[in-house]
């Protein structure tokens, strides 16, 4: 296909309009069409030029719909508007190669030589450690970061085991789509040899007007999640030093 269409795979960061990049700002101000997620800030979207297409394709929890079916009509509309010579911006939330599924839309791309760019963004957990003065790494105390999504696979948290050798070594796991698990994740850890005093951190609606943080602990964290109630999208930071400076 030998066109002269631009598709940009664009980091949208946490939320905060002022987190985008400068080329990230700019493809968007001159995009044809937008395709963006479920998680997408309206500030972000108001920045769009007057007569582009913006189109929500963003799949949210338990909303039925299917992964793959998804997927597909995302790249078809990828096929549809390049055909037409559009500049696309697919905006995700946060960084493309960071849970966001940007490798399956770059696969596609290649695939059926479409041209193609990505734009890094600022991912939630690094966002949110910046803002709540919680570093991830500090000399003589972590030296390792792990971004872990707590999704479940045949009803198992995978690699459990290394998420709670992590956490034993001082350095912290940042858990990405795991409130409504929490607790459940936090009985595996402890079963694992995690201590129940280590701190827990869940960092709501990062850099956004009603951003907020919560701190308790791992063995505390049912009680937690039943007289709390943080909104999403949140990151959750487990480790010694995850209660910051």
């Amino acid at each position: 296909m030998d066109i002269s269409h631009l598709i940009s795979i664009v980091g949208a960061g946490p939320g905060d309009p002022e987190l985008l990049t400068v080329k990230a700002e700019r493809r968007i101000k001159e995009a044809d069409v937008v395709l963006y997620d479920a998680l997408m800030g309206g500030a972000i979207l108001d920045l769009v030029k007057p007569g582009c297409v913006k189109k929500f394709v963003g799949k949210r929890h338990n909303d039925g719909q299917d992964q793959k079916v998804r997927q597909t009509e995302i790249c078809n509309d990828l096929v549809f508007w390049a055909q037409k010579n559009k500049k696309i911006v697919r905006l995700k939330t946060g960084d493309p190669m960071i849970f966001a599924r940007g490798a399956e839309e770059i696969r596609f791309c290649k695939e059926n030589n479409l041209n193609y760019e990505v734009i890094p963004g600022i991912t939630a957990a690094t966002a949110g450690a910046s803002i709540f003065s919680i570093p991830l790494t500090e000399r003589q105390k972590s030296n390792m970061v792990l971004f872990y999504t707590a999704c479940r696979k045949e009803d198992r948290f995978s690699d459990i085991n290394v998420v709670a050798d992590v956490i034993c070594s001082g350095s912290p796991v940042l858990i990405y789509m795991g409130l409504s698990c929490l607790p459940e994740l936090a009985e595996k850890l402890q079963d694992s040899g995690v201590s129940s005093s280590v701190p827990v951190q869940v960092l709501s609606k990062i850099s956004q007007n009603t951003q907020k943080s919560y701190t308790t602990n791992l063995g505390e964290i049912e009680t937690f999640m039943e007289t709390n109630t943080p909104e999403t999208p949140s990151v959750v930071i487990i480790g010694k030093y995850a209660l910051g400076i």
